[in-house]
C-alpha cells in the first residue's frame, strides 16, 4: 500500500521498544513480547507492535493468534489500509474465505492503491468461483502497473486453469517485449514456461536476459536449472556451478546445484552441500529428501532410518463423525461439497499432478461437511505423533514432536483416468497426507494402477525406483513424513479419483 510505515514516525526508545518485542517473539517468548506491547502507549507504535506479532503468529500458522493481534493494532489506527491489507491476507491464510473475500473487496472499492491488494482479490474472487472478475481484476492491475510479476504470474495461473494453453502467457509475453530490460519478468516468464512443458522456449527468454545481464548469478542458475530438467547435464552443470562462484552467499545457487550433483554422480559433493544447507534451514524438507537420496546413493545406512517405510508410513481407516453413519455415507457427502471446488479444466501450474484438477488454497471451514472432515482426522493424527520417538533429536520428524499441531494448508485432488502425481515432497510440511475419498478400480497388484508409492525421487536417476506401495481404498488415510519422496501410478480407466490432502506441522 501506497502508506508510510509508522515505525518511521516513532523515536529511537519506541524502535528500540519494537526491537525487543519482535526479538523476543521470533524467540519464541511470546508472552513475554505480548506483555510489552500492553506496555506501549503511543498509538503509532503499538499499532505496529501488535501488526509485527501478528506477522511472527501468521508466518507460524497460528492463525487465532495473528488474527487477534492484528485487530489489535486496527484498534490503535483503525483507518490503515495497510492494516486491513494485513488483515484481509491473514484471514484467506487461514480459510476465512468469505471474510477475507470482503476486506479485499472493500479496500478496492476505495482505491487501486498496490497490485498486491488486486493480486490477493483476484486470488480470493477465482476461489469463489467468480473467474471473469478474477481476470478483469488483474487485467485492471496490468494496466496500471505492466511489470509487476505477481500480476502476471496470477493472471497465466488463471488462463492456463481454464484451459487457455499457451496462450495463458500472452500477456507476460508482451509486457517482455515492451519492456526487455525488466529482467525479472523473463525469470517468471521462464519459470511458466518450463511448468507448461514448454522448456525449449523458457531456455530462449533466459538466455536472452544473460546476453542483457552477462554478469547475472540469476539468470545463470536459471539456466542451468532449465538444462538440467531437459537431460542436459553436461551442460547445464557449468551454468550451475559458475553460479555458485559468482554467488557463493546464494541459497538460490547452492540449492539448484544439488539436483545436478546428485543426477551427475557427485553424491559426495551433494551431501556436503545439503549438510551445508540444513545448518541453516534444518526443517527444509526438499533438502532433507535430497541429502536421503544421496545416503541411498552412497549406500549409507543412515538412509534407513530416513525412509523407514514400516515406522514412518502409517494407514488408518477413519471413523465416520455424527451424523453420518458409515464412512460410505460420509464419503457421498464429502465428494459432493468437493465438486465445486474443482473448477479448473488444466491442472494447475507448478504443481505435481498431471491429468485432473486440483483446488486452490484451504478447503474451507465454514462447510459443516469439511469441518467434519477436519474433526475425523485428530484421532489418527495424535496417534501417529503418539508412536514418534520421544528422546530423538535428531530424527527430522521425532526431533519435531510435540504434544499438539496444526494443519497447515490443505486441498483436494481429482485425477482423470491417465492422470497422476509426479514424484514430489512437501518442502514446509512435517507430516503429509493422502486421504481417499472416491476411486477407480485399483485391484490389480500386477500393474498397482492408482496406487500410492514411495522412494523414488523426484527427479530421474537410475537404480532409484520406488521401494514401497499402498493400495488406496476409500475412507483410508495415509500418514507419512513430508521429506518422502512419493507420488502415484497412472490409472487407465474408470472413474475419477477424488483424494483430501493436507500437510502437518508441530504447535
Amino acid at each position: 500500500m501506497n502508506e508510510k510505515s509508522p515505525v518511521e514516525t516513532v523515536r529511537a526508545e519506541n524502535v528500540k521498544q519494537l526491537q525487543l518485542i519482535v526479538s523476543l517473539a521470533s524467540n519464541g517468548n511470546i508472552e513475554a513480547a505480548v506483555a510489552q506491547a500492553r506496555t506501549l502507549t503511543d498509538s503509532h507504535v503499538a499499532s505496529e507492535a501488535w501488526r509485527m506479532l501478528s506477522e511472527i503468529n501468521a508466518n507460524s500458522q497460528r492463525w487465532d493468534e495473528a488474527v487477534s493481534q492484528i485487530e489489535i493494532a486496527l484498534q490503535h489506527d483503525p483507518n490503515s489500509r495497510r492494516l486491513r491489507l494485513s488483515r484481509a491476507l491473514i484471514l484467506a491464510q487461514q480459510g476465512a474465505d468469505r471474510a477475507a473475500l470482503a476486506e479485499f473487496e472493500a479496500l478496492a472499492r476505495e482505491a487501486h492503491d498496490s497490485p498486491q491488494l488486486l493480486v490477493h482479490l483476484a486470488a480470493q474472487l477465482a476461489n469463489a468461483g467468480r473467474i471473469d472478475e478474477a481476470q478483469a481484476t488483474l487485467i485492471a492491475a496490468l494496466e496500471q502497473w505492466p511489470t509487476d510479476a505477481a500480476s502476471h504470474t496470477q493472471l497465466a495461473r488463471l488462463r492456463w486453469q481454464r484451459g487457455d494453453g499457451l496462450a495463458a502467457m500472452g500477456a507476460i509475453e508482451t509486457a517482455i517485449a515492451r519492456h526487455p530490460r525488466e529482467l525479472h519478468l523473463r525469470l517468471v516468464a521462464a519459470d511458466l514456461l518450463r511448468s507448461a512443458g514448454e522448456s525449449s522456449q523458457a531456455l530462449e527468454l533466459l538466455e536472452g536476459g544473460l546476453q542483457l545481464a552477462p554478469d547475472s548469478a540469476t539468470f545463470r542458475t536459471s539456466i542451468g536449472t532449465l538444462l538440467e530438467g531437459m537431460d542436459r547435464l553436461d551442460e547445464a552443470l557449468p551454468y550451475l556451478r559458475a553460479a555458485r562462484a559468482l554467488a557463493p552467499q546464494s541459497v538460490a545457487a547452492a540449492r539448484n546445484l544439488v539436483p545436478a550433483l546428485l543426477r551427475s554422480g557427485a553424491q559426495r559433493e551433494a551431501l556436503e552441500l545439503c549438510d551445508d544447507l540444513l545448518a541453516r534451514f534444518g526443517d527444509d524438507q526438499l533438502l532433507i529428501a535430497q541429502r536421503a537420496t544421496a545416503l541411498r546413493l552412497l549406500g549409507a545406512a543412515e538412509y534407513r532410518e530416513l525412509f523407514d517405510y514400516a515406522r514412518l508410513v502409517a494407514a488408518y481407516s477413519l471413523e465416520p463423525a455424527p451424523p453420518y453413519s458409515s464412512i460410505a455415507e460420509f464419503n457421498a457427502a464429502f465428494a459432493r461439497e468437493l465438486a465445486p471446488l474443482h473448477r479448473a479444466v488444466q491442472h494447475p501450474l507448478e504443481q505435481s499432478l498431471r491429468g485432473g484438477s486440483q483446488t486452490e488454497r484451504h478447503l474451507p471451514r465454514d462447510n459443516p461437511v469439511i469441518a467434519a472432515f477436519f474433526a475425523m482426522l485428530d484421532a489418527p493424527i495424535r496417534e501417529y505423533i503418539a508412536r514418534l520417538r520421544v528422546d530423538d533429536r535428531t530424527h527430522p520428524v521425532d526431533r519435531r514432536r510435540r504434544d499438539g499441531y496444526r494443519i497447515s494448508g490443505s486441498w483436494s485432488v481429482q485425477l482423470k483416468p491417465g492422470g497422476f502425481h509426479i514424484n514430489h515432497v512437501h518442502p514446509r510440511g512435517w507430516l503429509s497426507s493422502a486421504y481417499y475419498v472416491s476411486l477407480p478400480d485399483v485391484s490389480d497388484a500386477d500393474t498397482r494402477a492408482g496406487w500410492l508409492k514411495f522412494g523414488e525421487p523426484g527427479i530421474s536417476i537410475p537404480g532409484c525406483p520406488a521401494e514401497h506401495v499402498v493400495k488406496p481404498a476409500p475412507g483410508m488415510l495415509v500418514l507419512f513424513p513430508s521429506y518422502m519422496w512419493h507420488g502415484t501410478v497412472p490409472f487407465g480407466a474408470g472413474s475419477p479419483r477424488l483424494t483430501a490432502a493436507f500437510d502437518v506441522i508441530p504447535a
